[in-house]
């Protein structure tokens, strides 16, 4: 379990509490942000930046599996969003992932975690998408060793 700030420890123990955990999305084409969404009903502003209310749902990897993994999937409710994913088929898409308490947006709880967006699809109902924090970890590499007297070109 990540390490949680004391607000957080007392808001989830209290009997009665006006904090909730938020997650924070923010979706970057070419390293540049394009999308802040977050999982609430009103926008918030976290660090400066105004993140816009989206029904959206990030599951996180689970510590104790070696999945990597995570899904995304953000409710096509606003013709902005199936737009700029669209726009951005073909280029370098990630997703920033934080978690906030409600009443301190502005430290994390969790994150940000960085992932890459891949599979992604766009329907009228939502755009879904996988998350990984490493590109490479799905993909088949060659069963070769490159060494210095096999690939001679390769080491300088």
């Amino acid at each position: 379990m990540p390490d949680l700030t004391n607000d957080a420890i007392e808001s989830m123990t209290a009997p009665e509490t006006a904090a909730v955990f938020l997650t924070l999305l923010t979706v970057l084409v070419d390293d540049v942000p394009v999308l802040y969404i977050v999982d609430n009903n009103q926008e918030i502003v976290s660090n400066g930046q105004t993140f816009q209310p989206c029904a959206f749902s990030a599951i996180l990897p689970n510590q104790s599996e070696n999945s990597s993994s995570c899904k995304l999937q953000i409710d096509n409710t606003d013709v902005v969003i199936s737009k700029t994913i669209k726009e951005a088929i073909g280029k370098k898409i990630t997703a920033q992932v934080a978690v906030v308490l409600s009443t301190s947006p502005d430290i994390y709880e969790q994150g940000p975690l960085d992932f890459i967006l891949r599979n992604v699809s766009i329907s009228t109902q939502s755009v879904t998408a996988d998350l990984y924090d490493s590109y490479m970890q799905d993909r088949k590499f060659t069963a070769m060793t490159y060494s210095p007297d096999a690939f001679p070109g390769m080491f300088f």
